[in-house]
């Protein structure tokens, strides 16, 4: 059969072709919601002859006429549970008993998080209507704000906290090999010296190579100058895997103490240690525990600092609020409860932490193995802490530490009240000595913060105390002793600190600005002076972007001698944003030190975008420094490219010039090949899209779908829902992408590989008459030869499909088993153009 060749007129066409299909669809949809929105609860039928080309599907239009009308196929939809956001997730609309209904995945189904879910008959289903999930949950889905609403009462809800994420939709990832890099190369021209040129060059490479759970890693580094030549160094190598059952993660290899209650250690061994980042938001960092009873369906508002930080609706009896967001460190929570019958209630809960602040029932372990590394004399160990909060005013901590001849334990808590959050432990050791002799002590530590809410002033104090001259951590000890097999003299800093004062200050002044003040002094054993440290600052943010900020250091440092070392600076800077309306912005600032040692220096400064995409910026500085009498000029460009990041810097001044290169990428090896890409984190992404060549990844502006279809998605939020969305504007016009958002939660060190469905093939708009030279009705269905959906007819008998093969054929259905076939054949020449507009007859 013979088709009729129309020349497309507009270029449009050439970024809108891939949306055409869901465009045909939404347009449909769209008039019938509106019309829907006035009709309320009446139905109303659409007489098919109103509408321009006859011919029209009357049974699609009587669907199309409902309130609730969906027209099955795919729907990337936002789902709410009881008015709760659940996710974004794609629901299949399907024939039912009732009619056409949303079909419920597996997936979506685990995320609403019904107690009790009535077996599925069909194990082979991939989706299930919600009468054979929960008969009396229901659904509504409006199209027009791409929302499904389920209802269901609430006590067939497990109950979570908010932001809870079933385990069983986490993601391990795919089996990968992975290198990030970052090198600097530096040279430096001397005018007035014997070496007048100096080069040098670094090289950090750090990567590894995950296989199912298990995830390996290693941190290296590279030198080299021009005295010295090269060398290379491994700063740690170690294996790991998160274990969700039990909310932990387990690493072997180089790895490093985290140093909260006893001093930190690099070692070799094994951890297991409580992940924090499995926890929901809701769960981690503190907050109380607010409980009470309601009379009637009551509004529970929660404030602090003026804020409302959480609201929710009980109903009558006793409620537990166990889920509120961590918020800032201090100021008292003012509970609201406004009964259904107007009756108000108020009661205030103190809120106070320090950092070792925990909720109520929360907990969480540290237990690390193996043999010190780095020290001149090494040695096994082993490390236990526990911490866990007991009520909304109770934290409790505790911890030991052995080696051979060496033990420690610590023990404290944290106590809240409306006079603030006090912390304090008590930690004691006991070692042996080489010559016979034993050392022990005691070392006390109390830390406070309280918030005034009234003036908006926040005090957080910390004391450490050595209370006897015998208190010693384990680095310690084990230079006591090389230094005794080595007849040396071992001067410890901390051995001969007897006692330090922390205190920190910071005042919100509203429109006034911000001052802050911290001060920190620490006395000593054996005669050394005393060290002391304050700072003043003050910053304000202006109209139009403008900043200042001042600030004022003095320090004081012992010595054995004298009252040892004095040193005031000041220093003040003021930033003016340019251009702050335009992406291409840039800031001007100018900046004022002064020193008792060092003089007075000047620096202004600009830096700045290059493009609109803020991918490419630059900063350019001028520097004088009276003490030298000289003046420094430099400057810098960066570029952000889709596969690596480029930048150069250089500075001229007195008697020298420099310059530096620096570049930083990644690579990847995994089963489809070779992808390069930006710097990664230790969780990231691999995304596949085959034939989606140039598509870009909405939350990694410059990074696209290479040749093969990957790209690498720099980050990932381990333990959180991440959505992932590909902007086709940039592929070529030969595909489209049929589902344009992906949702996952990958474990910490996973790389998930995100899949997107594409089609490939030659876009074609074919207006379509019946043999009896009739127009095909609107809505009908059309398949492709092998069945699978290809489109939806809209008016005027259109239809948008994509043909993957040069010849074929399209079956368009409609009404009671009405249908017809539309042959085609390409030409060498349409194959290469980006739409092609034909005119056919369909054959019944």
């Amino acid at each position: 059969m013979a088709l009729t060749l129309k020349i497309p007129g507009i270029r449009d066409f050439q970024k809108a072709h891939s949306l055409l299909s869901a465009l045909f669809r939404a347009a449909l949809i769209f008039t019938f919601s509106q019309i829907n929105s006035y009709a309320a609860d009446d139905e109303y039928y659409f007489d098919s002859s109103l509408f321009k080309g006859g011919n029209f599907d009357q049974a699609a239009l009587d669907k199309l006429s409902r309130p609730d009308a969906v027209l099955p196929g795919d729907y990337q939809l936002d789902v709410y549970m009881n008015l709760r956001f659940v996710g974004r997730f794609k629901v299949s609309v399907k024939p039912g008993p009732g009619g056409d209904a949303p079909c419920l995945s597996s997936e979506l189904v685990r995320s609403i998080g019904f107690k009790h879910v009535k077996p599925d008959t069909n194990g082979t289903a991939a989706c299930r209507f919600i009468a054979d999930v929960e008969p009396q949950a229901t659904t509504h889905v409006s199209i027009s704000t791409f929302r499904m609403d389920i209802t269901a009462p609430q006590s067939l809800l497990v109950s979570k906290p908010r932001g809870w994420i079933d385990p069983a939709e986490y993601d391990t990832g795919a089996n990968i090999g992975f290198i990030n890099y970052l090198a600097n190369y530096y040279h430096v021209s001397y005018s007035e010296t014997d070496i007048r040129n100096q080069d040098s060059a670094w090289l950090s490479l750090n990567g590894g190579v995950n296989l199912g759970t298990w995830q390996y890693r290693q941190t290296g580094s590279a030198t080299w100058n021009q005295q010295q030549g090269g060398s290379w160094q491994t700063v740690r190598s170690y294996i790991q895997r998160p274990i969700p059952a039990i909310s932990s993660q387990f690493m072997a290899g180089q790895l490093i103490t985290n140093g909260n209650f006893f001093s930190g250690l690099s070692y070799s061994g094994l951890n297991l240690s409580t992940s924090q980042a499995m926890l929901p938001d809701t769960q981690q960092g503190y907050a109380p525990v607010i409980r009470g009873i309601a009379s009637t369906n009551a509004k529970i508002s929660v404030r602090q600092n003026g804020n409302e930080i959480y609201q929710t609706t009980v109903p009558p009896g006793a409620y537990e609020i166990t889920d509120l967001s961590p918020t800032s460190s201090s100021g008292d929570l003012l509970v609201e409860v406004t009964e259904a019958d107007g009756t108000i209630k108020k009661f205030t809960v103190p809120f106070s932490a320090v950092p070792e602040s925990m909720r109520p029932g929360v907990y969480r372990y540290n237990l690390a193995a193996g043999r010190t590394r780095g020290m001149n004399k090494n040695a096994d160990f082993g490390d236990f802490i526990y911490q866990r909060g007991l009520t909304n005013a109770l934290t409790g901590n505790g911890g030991v530490r052995f080696s051979e001849g060496y033990a420690s334990s610590v023990l404290g808590g944290v106590y809240a009240s409306a006079y603030g959050a006090l912390g304090s432990d008590i930690t004691y050791s006991r070692a042996s000595l080489p010559e016979g002799n034993t050392l022990q002590g005691w070392m006390s530590r109390i830390s406070w913060s309280k918030t005034f809410a009234m003036s908006g002033t926040t005090v957080s104090l910390a004391s450490y105390r050595y209370s006897t001259s015998g208190y010693r951590d384990l680095s310690s000890i084990l230079g006591l002793r090389y230094d005794s097999l080595n007849d040396a003299n071992w001067l410890q800093y901390a051995s001969g600190q007897r006692e330090r004062f922390d205190v920190t200050l910071s005042q919100n002044m509203n429109s006034l600005g911000n001052l802050f003040v911290t001060a920190a002094t620490q006395s000593y054993r054996n005669g050394r002076a005393r060290d002391t440290q304050y700072q003043v600052g003050y910053g304000k943010n202006f109209a139009r972007g403008i900043t200042l900020s001042l600030a004022v250091n003095r320090q004081q440092v012992g010595s054995y001698a004298d009252s040892g070392y004095r040193e005031t600076a000041v220093s003040a800077t003021v930033s003016i944003p340019l251009f702050p309306d335009s992406p291409r912005s840039a800031s001007l600032s100018t900046t004022y030190n002064r020193s008792d040692t060092g003089g007075s220096q000047y620096q202004t400064s600009l830096s700045g975008a290059l493009d609109e995409q803020q991918s490419a910026t630059y900063s350019v500085s001028a520097t004088h420094d009276e003490q030298l009498h000289q003046s420094t000029l430099s400057g810098s460009l960066q570029d952000r490219l889709p596969k690596v990041s480029l930048g150069m810097n250089g500075s001229v001044g007195k008697n020298y010039w420099q310059v530096s290169g620096n570049a930083q990428g990644a690579a990847a090896l995994h089963a489809g090949g070779v992808t390069l890409g930006p710097y990664l984190g230790d969780t990231f992404g691999l995304v596949e899209a085959k034939g989606a060549e140039g598509a870009e990844l909405f939350s990694s502006p410059q990074t696209r779908i290479d040749g093969n279809g990957y790209a690498l998605l720099p980050s990932l939020t381990p333990y959180r829902y991440n959505s992932v969305s590909l902007d086709p504007a940039g592929m070529k016009g030969n595909a489209e992408i049929l589902d344009s958002q992906k949702r996952v939660v990958p474990v910490s060190g996973a790389v998930s590989k995100i899949v997107f469905q594409t089609k490939t093939g030659t876009a074609m708009l074919i207006t379509v008459r019946t043999s009896e030279g009739k127009t095909i009705p609107m809505g009908a269905t059309v398949m492709d030869d092998s069945g699978n959906p290809a489109g939806i007819a809209g008016q005027g008998g259109q239809i948008y499909v994509r043909a993957e093969k040069d010849r074929g054929h399209f079956t368009v259905e409609w009404g009671d088993n009405m249908r017809c076939s539309i042959p085609y054949s390409l030409t060498s020449t349409e194959r290469g153009m980006t739409l092609v507009t034909l005119s056919a007859s369909c054959e019944r």
